[in-house]
C-alpha cells in the first residue's frame, strides 16, 4: 500500500457510488474493502439508513476486488443498523469469492444474496444476528 505523507493511502482505493431505484437505494462499491475503506463504507450507508424510512440498502458488490474481515465486520454492522429500524439491506451480485466467503461463515442467511433488488410487496422474514 501507498501511503501519502499524512499516512492516508494514495488514490481512492474504493469509490462509493449512491443511486435510488423505486424503494431501493443501490450503494455501489468499486475497490478494495478493508481496514482502511470499510469506515467511508459505515459513514456513507450511516447516512442513508438515518435518511430513509424504512430503508432498503442494496449494495453492489460485483466491483469489489478484495474484502477482509473489516469488510465483512462492516457488513454485519450495517445489517444491525437497517434491521434495527425496520429496514433491509441486501447483497447484489457480488463475485464469486466474495460469495463463497459470505456463504462460508454464514452471512448469506442473514444478508440476502440477490441479482437484482427485491419486491418489497412480499412479507419475508429474516433472521436474528446475535
Amino acid at each position: 500500500m501507498t501511503a501519502t505523507p499524512d499516512g492516508s493511502p494514495r488514490g481512492a482505493r474504493l469509490s462509493v457510488n449512491v443511486a435510488s431505484a423505486g424503494p431501493w437505494v443501490t450503494v455501489e462499491l468499486c475497490g478494495e474493502l478493508d481496514v482502511a475503506t470499510a469506515p467511508a463504507l459505515l459513514d456513507r450507508v450511516g447516512l442513508l439508513i438515518a435518511q430513509e424510512t424504512p430503508p432498503r440498502i442494496a449494495l453492489q458488490l460485483s466491483q469489489v476486488s478484495f474484502c477482509d474481515s473489516s469488510g465483512v465486520n462492516a457488513f454485519i454492522r450495517l445489517w444491525k443498523r437497517v434491521s434495527a429500524v425496520g429496514g433491509e439491506l441486501v447483497v447484489l451480485r457480488p463475485r464469486p469469492r466474495l460469495a463463497e466467503l459470505l456463504a462460508r461463515i454464514g452471512l448469506d442467511r442473514y444478508l440476502r444474496v440477490v441479482d437484482a433488488p427485491p419486491d418489497v410487496s412480499g412479507g419475508e422474514t429474516t433472521a436474528e444476528l446475535g
